[in-house]
């Protein structure tokens, strides 16, 4: 009898599937318990609204970036990924990096009332801090990588990044643009490459290549 062939699953499908299990469990698990507590409550109108994708891009970006599933989150590697990982990828304007910290401040207080998190209280104490700095690094497009750098451009020229068709024209006009005025007036002139998780001292970090 032939042994029936059974289909391998890729390093990608199974990245895809443990960063799915860690959605879930922030936004369905954990994040209905949140919803429903006093301190979503405490958020303004604004913050209300940005939590859900502040939490999930957070979510993602721990995973992605860091390697860290929520439960090994820890101080170290939220300001990274809040101070430096946030800024260089989210391509959005003041108005989210402004809830950034009152959403997770609230989120993190939830996890460490009920016992969810380890390390929630030191989450709590560490995001307090780092304010001024999301919102200085945020808004230099010193920081800002590739993907971010064209997004805002588009955005600023007032093209619908939605828009299939508006991005290529976008795209070749810009094209010919650095064609005729060289390299160095390119947006992604000294622009930050991608991270890159490495190992050091034991600890997972995001570098820059």
């Amino acid at each position: 009898m032939k042994q029936r062939n059974e289909r391998k699953i890729s390093p990608k499908e199974l990245s895809e599937t443990a960063l799915n299990a860690c959605l879930d469990q922030v936004i369905f698990e954990w994040g209905e318990g949140f919803c429903a507590s006093q301190h979503f409550r405490n958020l303004s109108g604004d913050e209300r609204l940005q939590s859900e994708s502040i939490v999930g891009f957070f979510t993602d970006m721990m995973f992605s970036y860091l390697g860290l599933v929520p439960q090994e989150w820890d101080a170290d590697a939220m300001k990274e990924c809040c101070i430096h990982i946030f800024p260089e990828k989210m391509s959005e304007g003041p108005e989210f990096f402004r809830c950034v910290v009152p959403v997770l401040s609230a989120f993190f207080a939830y996890l460490d009332e009920h016992h969810l998190q380890k390390n929630a209280g030191a989450l709590v104490r560490e995001i307090k801090n780092l304010h001024e700095r999301i919102m200085e690094r945020s808004s230099n497009p010193d920081n800002w990588g590739m993907s971010k750098r064209f997004v805002m451009a588009a955005r600023s020229d007032g093209i619908d990044i939605m828009n299939p068709k508006a991005v290529h024209k976008y795209i070749e006009a810009y094209n010919r643009k650095v064609l005729k005025e060289g390299p160095a007036s390119s947006m992604f002139f000294n622009a930050p490459h991608d991270s890159e998780v490495v190992l050091r001292k034991g600890k997972k970090t995001s570098r820059k290549r």
